[in-house]
């Protein structure tokens, strides 16, 4: 799909960051959700039992290209091992302002997607802009979401050592 081209500040006048996300992302079936507050923990649990698709074989292509090259970056032969969980439209992206979210190991990594690059505190732990996952033409930028992939591990990576560190 081609992308129109992007403004000044990163935001096209007839795409925003709904479509954006559902595209990179697709929709959590989160369905029954009234829109009111739920905690974390309970948003994330929800988010869970709501995808759109297999989290070890993600879809749309981004989801699965990004969740292939963290994979791969782990080392990991068996792609079952590592979860990539849409959270769009959910309690977790509505009150917690997470996306999507990988788990590997009992460990996770948050991500928001967004189009606002001037857009001041985040609370997930990768951002992720439309200029990281597509080139000005519309392309899909590989290179940019291996950098992502790359990020996603080192978090991941810090997460698991710092536990390590602390059993011992």
């Amino acid at each position: 799909m081609k992308i129109s081209s992007l403004e000044e500040n990163n935001v096209s006048q007839h795409y925003t960051s709904e479509e954006f996300e559902l595209e990179v992302l697709g929709c959590c079936k989160s369905g029954g959700w009234n829109g009111d507050y739920i905690p974390f923990r309970k948003s994330v649990a929800l988010v869970k039992e709501s995808q759109p698709w297999d989290p070890t074989d993600p879809n749309p292509r981004i989801a699965n290209d990004l969740h292939a090259l963290v994979a791969i970056a782990l080392g990991e032969d068996d792609f079952s091992e590592l979860m990539l969980y849409t959270s769009t439209g959910s309690p977790l992206d509505r009150w917690h302002g997470v996306d999507a979210f990988f788990e590997y190991k009992g460990k996770i990594v948050t991500i928001d997607v967004t189009l606002n690059s001037q857009k001041g505190e985040y609370k997930a732990d990768i951002i992720i802009y439309k200029k990281d996952v597509y080139f000005l033409d519309g392309s899909i930028n590989q290179e940019g979401i291996q950098v992502i992939a790359d990020e996603i591990v080192l978090c991941l990576l810090r997460q698991l050592s710092s536990f390590s560190a602390k059993q011992i």
